[in-house]
């Protein structure tokens, strides 16, 4: 009797390592997913597009987006090595008191969280905004092409408030 109980119990502890080995693996290999929120053409510059991208991390490990790229007919451009200005307004005299600045590469994600991240691309040559957009993400050294339909079209007021409300959430 003692024998099968102790037979029970190592066969259970085997169990439950091997879920865990599996469970642990799993978490790890989570792919980092990545969704466009916005896109914001300025009225005066056909060749800059600014675009929110929400990416989402639920892996056990940080995740690092080093590049990205959209694809325009056969050209590629890379966002912005940069911050670039979104927009910025002249009160009581004092230039640039109110501002806000795009995110630029690279992009750190936690592990098991999302973010918001402002992208900016300048320099597109013969750029069309239509209804869909093709990217190349380098994440984690791995390079990924995804396709996003636009959702969302920011006028110039909208992505004021858009970053506004961005700027009082990271502040808080």
């Amino acid at each position: 009797m003692p024998n099968i109980i102790s037979i029970i119990i190592s066969l259970l502890a085997f169990l439950l390592s091997l879920y865990s080995s599996v469970s642990t693996y799993y978490e790890k290999h989570i792919k980092t997913q990545v969704y466009l929120r916005w896109v914001h053409q300025p009225s005066h510059d056909n060749s800059r597009l600014n675009l929110c991208i929400l990416i989402s991390n639920m892996s056990s490990r940080p995740s690092t987006i080093t590049n990205v790229w959209i694809l325009n007919n056969r050209d590629r451009t890379e966002s912005s090595w940069y911050p670039l200005k979104l927009w910025s307004q002249n009160v009581n005299g004092i230039i640039d008191k109110y501002s806000a600045w795009s995110d630029s590469t690279p992009l750190n994600i936690p592990a098991r969280s999302s973010k918001i991240y402002v992208l900016s691309f300048e320099n597109l040559q013969n750029f069309k905004l239509d209804s869909d957009l093709n990217f190349l993400f380098q994440i984690n050294e791995t390079i990924f092409k995804r396709h996003f339909r636009i959702r969302s079209i920011l006028t110039n007021k909208q992505l004021i408030n858009a970053t506004e409300s961005r700027k009082k959430s990271l502040s808080s």
